[in-house]
């Protein structure tokens, strides 16, 4: 009898037993469950609140791009005065916090605040202006490439200008040498000497875009000069009139009209530009040679920094036009030397 009653007490205690051992573990994945509600709910709102700041900041951007366009459709220039000064207010916050700063920490500097606002304020009025005026430059060297090639000698004021002319013929008629030499230097210095200075800046210097490319055109002239054909640099003379020829030789009653691009390697020559040469070939032939029962071999050649596509290169072969791609623009061929010693110096 007493062992039975060792058994029932043994099989009570174990159910009790399993009973709270499942209803411990009931509470904890109840406390499981909430804290990971909490967690999810937390995050959720992190997320939502996230979510209206992007939709905050995307509503201004795209707020920012309706009224440049608005701006830049009354006029260029009344678009870049509004967005130089939107440049310049982008900086208000960050003023305004430095000022606040100033004023609650544990010892407010209400006068350096005030210093500190004042100075910031002006400081964005001279950054509108700036950036302003960086625009306006940028577009003068843009539509007039010229003048970036002037830039040094213009501001140096190396060569006397007139107040009421526009100084083309002076820019035209000066010294090219007080490009790279100074004024100052320029009058001190023996011919020789101020010649090879100007000519070691120039080949250091980095040179716009127009100038790469007369700086080819020389170079190509050179090549064809010293296997003997009579150079006219065509390009060079006529700038922007130049109808596509850059180069015109001329030996044993043979011509060569050549087309030179100095580009990026990345770059592509399209069909357009063959296509240019071909016309500006025959348009020459027609204007000198048009009445000629026998006019002399004019041959079109195209030279490149870079390579054609190719329908361009298609194009060239069936119009035969010769092509010569990936010709390298090299700085360091003979352009002049002035040689300087006692014998030389001025």
């Amino acid at each position: 009898m007493t062992l039975l009653w060792i058994f029932l007490a043994i099989a009570v205690f174990g159910a009790a037993f399993g009973w709270f051992s499942d209803k411990s573990k009931q509470i904890q994945e109840d406390k499981f469950n909430r804290d990971l509600r909490l967690q999810l709910g937390k995050k959720a709102g992190e997320f939502e609140e996230y979510c209206k700041r992007v939709g905050t900041v995307l509503a201004e951007r795209e707020q920012y791009i309706r009224d440049l366009h608005e701006q830049f459709q009354v006029g260029v220039l009344n678009g870049r005065k509004w967005l130089a000064h939107f440049i310049s207010e982008a900086d208000r916050a960050l003023d305004e916090s430095i000022a606040n700063g100033l004023r609650s920490k544990s010892h407010p500097a209400p006068k350096s605040a005030q210093e500190v606002s004042e100075a910031r304020a002006e400081r964005r009025v001279f950054k509108e202006r700036a950036k302003f005026l960086e625009f306006q430059l940028l577009s003068y060297k843009e539509y007039f490439p010229f003048l970036e090639e002037y830039e040094e000698m213009i501001l140096d004021e190396a060569i006397p200008f007139s107040g009421n002319g526009d100084n083309l013929e002076a820019l035209e008629d000066a010294d090219p040498v007080l490009r790279y030499v100074p004024k100052a230097e320029f009058e001190q210095l023996p011919i020789g000497e101020r010649n090879q200075r100007a000519l070691d800046r120039y080949l250091k210097s980095n040179l716009s875009q127009s100038a790469i490319g007369r700086f080819y055109e020389r170079l190509l002239g050179y090549q064809f000069e010293s296997k003997g054909w009579t150079i006219d640099y065509f390009g060079i003379v006529k700038g922007y009139e130049d109808l596509g020829r850059d180069l015109i030789c001329k030996k044993d009653g043979k011509t060569l009209i050549v087309q030179a691009k100095c580009w990026a390697a990345e770059k592509l020559i399209h069909e357009k530009h063959i296509f240019q040469l071909f016309g500006t070939t025959q348009l020459y032939l027609m204007n000198n040679h048009g009445e000629s029962l026998f006019p002399p071999e004019v041959k079109a050649i195209f030279v490149t920094t870079t390579s054609l596509s190719p329908v361009a290169r298609r194009a060239a072969e069936w119009l035969k036009i010769e092509v010569r791609e990936n010709v390298p623009l090299d700085k360091t061929y003979p352009i002049i030397k002035c040689n300087i010693n006692q014998t030389t110096r001025d």
